[in-house]
């Protein structure tokens, strides 16, 4: 296949370090990387450029217009979503500082919440934009599948065998309004992640693994630096960083290899989803970092990943196992 350019409120804090080692003891990086310092921009990628130059080699790559052709982007949109799934009770966090709030909303709430949210004028500074609730990493196509009808075609074969079959079980979804943010992170299963912006426009702010170490790291996954603002008084090493933006429009497709550090501002209300899957490379050197504060949960995630994606086990064994992992916060 070939992809082308067409037109009640829970506290929960974040993970703490669970092992002996100070964060100083770990590895600078969660996994080796290639050494990635820019992130091309392409329009077309075939399945076989896609595993050759950047799944396998572990570099990054945004497909501009990769997904525009999809009725999703034609469709999605926070009204579309209080009609065909408004009833739905769903997660909503706010990223406050180190803790993360969790609280139940009706999705026709959120919805009307992202439709009415005032702009945000100052994009990087606002304090309110930070702590906005926010519609982020939950299962959506899985408990409506039929949303993936939207998302064809979807390129399968950019992602490992396991995964493909039913897809869009293994997805997670984003909706907020504009100047939501994500703070500097890497995914926790130290998995490729392929992420798909349907609505609206965001801005990724991503460094490679090797560079975690200048970024103040907190407990698992987290980082205390903000690159849109750095102290340097506080981490001076951060100007060693060398952090690539990137602009994800409507329509395009963006691959960040396992570790790579992101960033994530939403400059206008926006929709989008990504898949975090494993090779068996990447899943090896993710069980490889066990010994290095990796929680338990963690652990165990990437091991039932293991038995689907290296030892063949049956997806109506694995899955319902790994299903928590959709909705886990970390």
């Amino acid at each position: 296949m070939v992809v082308r350019k067409k037109g009640g409120s829970k506290m929960v804090e974040l993970e703490a370090v669970t092992s002996s080692q100070s964060l100083d003891d770990r590895s600078s990086s969660p996994l080796q990387d290639s050494g990635w310092s820019s992130v091309p921009t392409v329009t077309d990628l075939s399945d076989w450029e896609f595993a050759t130059n950047y799944r396998d080699p572990m570099r990054p790559v945004l497909l501009r217009g990769g997904c525009a052709a999809w009725s999703a982007c034609q469709r999605w949109s926070p009204e579309y979503f209080e009609k065909v799934a408004g009833s739905l009770t769903v997660p909503i966090k706010t990223l406050d500082g180190s803790e993360i709030r969790v609280s139940p909303w009706e999705l026709a709430k959120y919805a009307r919440f992202v439709m009415d949210s005032p702009r945000c004028e100052d994009e990087v500074s606002s304090s309110n934009a930070r702590v906005a609730p926010y519609c982020h990493d939950i299962p959506l196509l899985g408990l409506v599948e039929s949303l993936a009808e939207d998302c064809q075609p979807f390129p399968v074969n950019f992602i490992s065998p396991s995964y493909r079959r039913y897809w869009w079980r293994y997805s997670q979804f984003f909706m907020g309004p504009k100047g939501t943010v994500t703070p500097l992170h890497f995914d926790t299963l130290l998995s490729h992640n392929v992420f798909f912006q349907i609505f609206g426009t965001k801005r990724f702010t991503i460094l490679p693994p090797s560079q975690a170490t200048y970024c103040g790291r907190r407990g698992w996954r987290w980082f205390d630096v903000d690159p849109e603002q750095p102290d340097y008084a506080r981490f001076p090493q951060y100007k060693r960083a060398t952090p690539v933006v990137i602009t994800v429009n409507a329509g395009d497709i963006l691959y960040m290899p396992p570790g790579t550090l992101h960033h994530v501002r939403s400059l206008s209300a926006s929709i989008s989803f990504n898949i975090d899957f494993h090779t068996s490379r990447s899943v090896l050197d993710a069980l490889a970092q066990s010994d290095k504060a990796m929680p338990k949960e963690v652990l165990f995630y990437n091991a039932i990943t293991a038995l689907a994606v290296i030892g063949n086990i049956p997806e109506a064994i694995t899955f319902p196992l790994y299903r928590p992992y959709l909705s886990y916060v970390s």
